[in-house]
């Protein structure tokens, strides 16, 4: 079974996020901010991140760079989940390292799609 961490500040979003994944067949850990995510790692192996952008203490955009520097997270897929939907920020979001970007409201379809794809490719 694969390991899906996801970090979202939002109880109710973090909540749905759960239960649809895990309704998927995916192991879910959850995180509260930035840095419960990378303690959560470093506790549970995981095969693919979702990441809050807008968190309190760290961003995702934090997360990501501490993830990508490390060997051993640093090809982990991590999907940006985000209520910024401007126009560019889906490129400045892949150019900055992030796997795919989904914008707030999440279709949950959209989400087990692309959770599975990337788990598929491996990144």
């Amino acid at each position: 079974m694969k390991t899906v961490l996801v970090a979202e500040d939002r109880d109710s979003s973090r909540e749905l996020l759960s239960i649809v994944l895990s309704a998927a067949g995916y192991r879910v850990v959850l995180a509260v901010d930035g840095e419960d995510a990378l303690a959560r790692m470093k506790e549970t192996p995981v095969d693919i991140v979702i990441l809050d952008i807008h968190m309190p203490r760290l961003d995702g955009f934090g997360v990501l760079r501490q993830l990508r520097a490390d060997p051993a997270y640093s090809r982990i897929p991590v999907i940006a989940l985000t209520a910024s939907a401007m126009a560019g920020d889906r490129d400045s979001v892949i150019a900055a390292g992030f796997s795919e970007y989904i914008s707030k409201p999440v279709n949950m379809s959209l989400l087990r799609r692309e959770v599975a794809r990337l788990l598929e490719n491996g990144q």
